[in-house]
């Protein structure tokens, strides 16, 4: 299924405007064809140049966060599930360890097994993968914009009151 028909119907203005008003004000993250659509509206709102920074690998982005975080910032960090293999030393040595609260978005390529066969090795088992690092965990859909904000509001609420990183999934929608 390509990223233009999972994202019909999802309306990503709203999404983006919900993002800023939960008080993310940094954004990063390496881009992925399942949020194409939110990306694409992000890189067009007059905001996205104060805030969004793309990124090549998902560990640097973890580095970036962090380091807005630090200089007094709220960061979201966007990936696909793949990406949390590359961000693991990051999220285990800056975020954890020095409890930075900062939100994950992370699009879950091999949700249920399917997917190609390399997103399903990690997309399969990462809510284990997260919760094994201590990273609290919720849960969405693509297609139910709503629903991705408001957990992006609990994540960002969360992340404050755990002290540390807090993963959105995102699934895409069944077949």
């Amino acid at each position: 299924m390509n990223a233009q028909i999972m994202h019909k119907d999802v309306d990503n203005s709203t999404l983006i405007e919900e993002v800023f008003a939960a008080g993310y004000d940094f954004i990063t993250g390496v881009p992925d064809s399942h949020l194409a659509g939110f990306l694409s509206t992000l890189e067009q709102h007059e905001r996205a140049a104060d805030c969004y920074l793309p990124g090549t690998r998902e560990d640097n982005c973890v580095g970036l966060a962090v380091g807005a975080r630090l200089a007094g910032a709220t960061p979201l960090v966007f990936m696909k599930s793949a990406g949390l293999g590359t961000c693991i030393d990051a999220l285990t040595s800056l975020a954890l360890v020095y409890r930075i609260p900062l939100v994950l978005l992370v699009s879950w390529a091999g949700h249920d097994g399917r997917d190609v066969p390399h997103h399903n090795v990690i997309g399969q088992p990462a809510p284990a993968v997260l919760e094994a690092l201590g990273i609290p965990v919720l849960h969405c859909r693509f297609s139910d914009s709503a629903g991705v904000a408001e957990q992006l509001r609990t994540a960002h609420e969360e992340s404050a009151a755990f002290r540390g990183p807090v993963a959105v999934l995102c699934a895409p929608d069944g077949k």
